[in-house]
This record gives structure tokens, C-alpha cells and sequence, in this order.
């Protein structure tokens, strides 16, 4: 942008006549501030406050000459703008050339438009055709017409054609009439007529394609439009911009995913693809430090940069880490980091069957990091970068059994570590908090879970005495003897397949060990704030437990009081109603 202060456009006509004239000074004596102008300009290229410069524009005025023309030269001056344009127009017309795919594109409809990208590319290339190219074209035209024409059957037409006009008018009145071939030898009328075919399909059109490839013709016809026009120094404008909304349309996963891999945001130098999306794939196939995330936030969209801060390393590693599934933490509204199959498992699960509602209508995505370490992921979630709720669910690995004097377990140390870095890092950032079970997963899913396991061993055992043994170990109060059952149960079945076989166990009495219900109740802390949630699970619970008082609260006229409501249900130790006391002792 840039600011002038300049005689007006009256004043510098007759500043530009009266420097022709040799007579400058007689108009500079009577200048006042009242045959001066401002405005704003964006778009020059100019350094005023570089002499040589300043002087081919301005001139020497003390030396008697003035540069200044009445007209203002948009390519000096920059736009300046009027009634029908703003400097936006400016931006549009002359800094930037852009195109927009739109989401609900029919790519079969735009390709027969007379400005596809095929067409504008064919426009640019005519001038450039060799004129000895051209003129083969031209005879090789005249001697198809002629070929046409000296056809026998076209011949005989024409002259029954003649011979019929006669007959009816006569000779005197009758045109001599013969039928010829006209094909165009125009170059442009050619070039109109040229189609996209198959070297290996016969009959091969865009009609009969699918909506996918031809998207994908489409697409890759924009991205080589601009690059073939840029080449040939057809746009004035200095950047190209191609926006791209929900490539994903009509596209396969794998297509969606080598599609950004392949464009990204390099298509050319010069060329920028600014892509939306809500694509798992493409998003896996992106960068993170090449992304902006929107996020709803009080009425408006807030623009989030997930790389923001980080160390290239991280970045470099994150990238590498996101796949189609992990990415959904990129979309969701929350996300729950667990370290194993059984988690991922049997978490959705417990909260369907407990809660009445899933974690995805909380918004939740919950992710298996694997062997990954959490901090790898949770350092995305902080106020400098992706303002989402995520909660670490992790073991903290204590023995079931007591480690021998000077002994050491490296498994609980390491759990102790991560809930000391966990906490710290809670202390700054809100966004991210830890929970932790006692022992591991399997261990701490005993307690309140008897009847469940038991039905487990059962399916998982044979030998009847091996099976009674394990249920009474079960029902002990001793955690080395259920503890011990518990995780050699997961042995057995494999810890993927132990939960998979207890998911189809559990019903709504499940009872969720109280650390999870508490990371939900986190990472869901926004979506809660919305009471039809609650009144949702209290629903559930109330037809799941027969709980009278519940239902017809619930469906009163009045003012609903869910926290009395909460506190008066019979059930108390049932996960839907320990859940909406963690939820509503914090938030109530």
C-alpha cells in the first residue's frame, strides 16, 4: 500500500503542458494545498525513496522540468481504485489470478464448457503455431473437402438436389447448386473440436465415466492450466492461486490421499493450492506445518496453526505419525490418547453401553498412540497451538506383587515418570491432563467387574477345575490373586482379542474404573456444558434401572434440577450416574 500526495488531476495537466512549454514555474507559483490530492494505492512496485527513481516519476522540478502526467499510470502509480472497483478488485485482477473447485462441482458439465481448462490451454497455444504447421494443417483440410466432396454418393446427391430445384422453378430462376465439404481449415475452429480420448478404450467419452476419474481429469487439467499459461507469460498477475473446497468428492481414499501428496501445496513455483477439507486421508497425507485447523469458538472461527512453536524435529515426526485414523484428532472436538489395543477397544464400548451415548456424539476421538511417546502428540494441545481438550489415559504399571529389597520395577518407574511430566505439564496447560490407573488396565477393570470376568474365564478356559479356581482368585479381595487372573487372562486371548471377547460381555452395569470416567468427563467438558447430554444419560439410566422417579422428572413441564435429580437416583454406583457426579461436582 501506498499513500500520495499529488496535484490534482486539473493542476497536473496543466503542470504537464506548462513543463512541454518551458513555463513550469508559472504554474508552481500559484499552487496552493487546495490543488492537492490524497490516496492510497496498492500494487506499486516503486522505491520513492530511491532518487532515480523518484525522479522518472516526479522529474526535476527545481531544475524546471516536471515527469507528472495528468493521467495516472496504474503500473507506476498502483490502483487506485473508483466507484465500481476497491483495491480488492486490484488484488483479484492484477496481484493474484485464482481459481475455485468448488465441493459441488460437476466436472462432466464444466469440461463442455467453452471455457474449460482443455479449451484455454488450446486458446493460448494458437498463436504459437508454427505458420509452416499451420499451412500443412490447411492442405491436408482441403484435401480431406475434396475427398468428401469427390465422394460418388455425395456427387449424385447434389445433383438430384439441382436437378429438383429445376424442376421446380426452372432454369431461368434456379441456383446452380453443388454439395461441398467445408470443414474449417481455421486453426481455432480445429483446436474447438480436439476431445480427450483413450489410447486402449474404444468409445471412451467423459460421459461415460465415473464421477472419480473424472474429477480427476478435471483436477489435474487445473493444476497443469495454470503452470502451461504461466509458461507462455499469459498472466499478468504475479500469483497464482488455486482454491480447492472438499477435493475429496466423488475421489477413493487412496486416490484423496496421492492427490495431496501429489499437489500439496507445491503444485509450481508460483502456484499455491489452498485446499478444505473434512478428509481423514487427505489430512493423513498432509503436513501439519502447512496446515491451519478452524475451530467454532464463541460465535466466530478461530484460525489454529498445530506446528506453531514446534521444533522441526517434532514436526517432521508428527507428520510422519498421522495416518488416516490417527488424524481425526485434527477434526475432533476432543481426543483421548490410550497405549493399547485393549483400551482402544473396549473404551467406546463401556461409554455406548454405560452412557448411552458414544464418544463420537461427544465429540471425542480416542487414539491409540502405540508405542509412540504420549508427549509426541499431547505437546499439540496447548494455548499456542490446537485449543482442544486431550486426555492421556496410562498405566501406572505398580506391581500386583511386592519387588524384593533394593529391587527395582522399571515398568512402574517408568508410569511414575509420565504421571510427574503429565502433572507438569497440566499446571501451564489446560488443554491437556493425565489419568492413571493403579495397576494396568486389565488389573483395575476387576473390581465391580466380578460377574463380567467370570463369564470370560468361562469362555476362555476348559478344564472346570482350572476355571472354578480362577473365579474364586476373582472374587478375593487380594489384587495379586485377581491381578494375577486378570492379566494372564489377557495372555491367554491376547490383549486385542481379551477386550474384543469382554466387549461382547458388558452391558449398561459395567462399571467403569473411575479414572476413565474421569478422562470422558474432561474431554468432553465443552460438549457437556449442553444439558441435553445429561438429560440424554439420565434417560438412558433411568429405562436401563427402572428408575421411576428419574423418568417422570424428566418429563415434567417444570425447570429440570439435573443435579438433585442426579443426587436422588437410586443407583448411585452405576458408571452413568458416577459419571454425572465427576461431571456435575466440577461443573454443577
Amino acid at each position: 500500500m501506498t499513500w500520495f500526495c499529488i496535484p490534482d488531476t486539473i493542476t497536473r495537466k496543466k503542470i504537464e503542458k506548462a513543463s512541454a512549454e518551458k513555463k513550469l514555474s508559472d504554474v508552481l507559483d500559484s499552487l496552493t494545498i487546495d490543488n492537492y490530492v490524497s490516496f492510497v494505492t496498492c500494487g506499486s512496485d516503486i522505491d520513492y525513496l530511491n532518487d532515480d527513481e523518484y525522479e522518472k516519476i516526479v522529474g526535476k522540478i527545481e531544475e524546471g522540468y516536471s515527469n507528472l502526467k495528468e493521467k495516472l499510470d496504474d503500473k507506476i502509480y498502483g490502483y487506485i481504485g473508483s466507484e465500481k472497483h476497491n483495491n480488492i478488485e486490484f488484488i483479484r485482477k492484477q496481484l493474484v489470478d485464482f481459481t475455485y473447485i468448488n465441493a459441488l462441482r460437476d466436472a462432466v458439465y464444466d469440461m463442455k464448457q467453452k471455457f474449460n481448462p482443455l479449451m484455454t490451454m488450446l486458446r493460448q497455444l494458437e498463436p504459437r503455431v508454427k505458420e509452416s504447421d499451420k499451412e500443412k494443417v490447411r492442405d491436408l483440410v482441403k484435401n480431406i473437402n475434396g475427398a468428401i466432396g469427390g465422394v460418388e454418393e455425395v456427387n449424385a446427391l447434389g445433383k438430384r438436389i439441382n436437378r429438383k430445384i429445376i424442376e421446380s422453378v426452372g432454369n431461368t430462376y434456379s441456383p446452380d447448386i453443388v454439395l461441398k465439404s467445408e470443414v474449417s481449415d481455421d486453426i481455432k475452429e480445429i483446436f474447438r473440436n480436439l476431445k480427450l480420448k483413450s489410447n486402449t478404450m474404444k468409445g471412451f467419452d467423459l460421459d461415460s465415466l465415473g464421477l472419480g476419474s473424472t474429477n480427476i481429469i478435471y483436477i489435474a487439467l487445473k493444476l497443469l492450466e495454470y503452470s502451461f499459461i504461466r509458461e507462455l507469460d499469459e498472466i499478468q498477475a504475479k500469483y497464482l492461486l488455486l482454491l480447492f473446497e472438499e477435493p475429496e468428492a466423488h475421489l477413493h481414499k487412496h486416490i484423496q490421499m496421492s492427490l495431496f501428496d501429489k499437489t500439496g501445496l507445491n503444485a509450481d513455483e508460483g502456484v499455491q493450492v489452498i485446499m478444505t477439507t473434512h478428509s481423514d486421508n487427505i489430512s493423513a497425507a498432509s503436513k501439519i506445518s502447512k496446515m491451519n485447523i478452524l475451530k467454532k469458538e464463541n460465535g466466530y472461527s478461530r484460525v489454529i496453526q498445530p506446528a506453531l512453536g514446534l521444533h522441526e524435529n517434532d514436526v517432521r515426526h508428527i507428520e510422519r505419525y498421522l495416518d488416516s485414523k490417527r488424524s481425526e484428532l485434527l477434526f475432533s472436538k476432543s481426543v483421548i490418547l490410550v497405549e493399547g489395543d485393549a483400551e482402544e477397544i473396549l473404551i467406546p464400548v463401556m461409554c455406548k453401553k454405560c452412557l448411552g451415548l458414544t464418544l463420537d456424539e461427544l465429540g471425542i476421538s480416542l487414539i491409540n498412540i502405540g508405542s509412540v511417546g504420549f508427549k509426541n502428540i499431547y505437546q499439540l494441545f496447548n494455548p499456542l497451538r490446537i485449543n482442544k481438550r486431550c486426555a492421556v489415559i496410562t498405566d501406572m504399571d505398580e506391581p500386583i506383587k511386592p519387588i524384593g529389597a533394593g529391587s527395582q520395577d522399571n515398568a512402574y518407574e517408568r508410569g511414575k515418570n509420565r504421571r510427574s511430566e503429565l502433572e507438569k505439564e497440566h499446571v501451564g496447560n489446560i488443554w491437556v491432563d493425565g489419568f492413571f490407573s493403579k495397576h494396568t488396565f486389565e488389573v483395575d477393570m476387576v473390581k465391580g467387574n466380578e460377574g463380567y470376568l467370570k463369564k470370560l474365564i468361562e469362555k476362555t478356559y476348559v478344564d472346570k477345575k482350572a476355571i472354578e479356581e480362577k473365579k474364586s482368585s476373582i472374587d478375593s479381595a487380594d489384587v495379586t490373586k485377581y491381578g494375577d487372573v486378570a492379566l494372564k487372562l489377557a495372555d491367554k486371548n491376547g490383549k486385542g482379542w481379551n477386550a474384543v471377547l469382554l466387549s461382547e460381555i458388558i452391558d449398561a452395569k459395567f462399571y467403569i474404573p473411575q479414572y476413565i470416567l474421569d478422562a470422558i468427563a474432561f474431554a468432553a467438558r465443552e460438549e457437556l456444558k449442553n444439558v441435553n447430554y445429561i438429560h440424554t444419560i439420565l434417560e438412558y439410566y433411568g429405562k436401563v434401572f427402572s428408575d421411576v422417579s428419574i423418568i417422570e422428572g424428566l418429563n415434567t413441564s417444570e425447570k429440570i434440577d439435573y443435579k438433585e435429580m442426579v443426587k436422588d437416583a437410586k443407583e448411585q454406583n452405576t458408571s452413568s450416574i458416577r459419571f454425572l457426579n465427576t461431571w456435575l461436582g466440577v461443573n454443577g
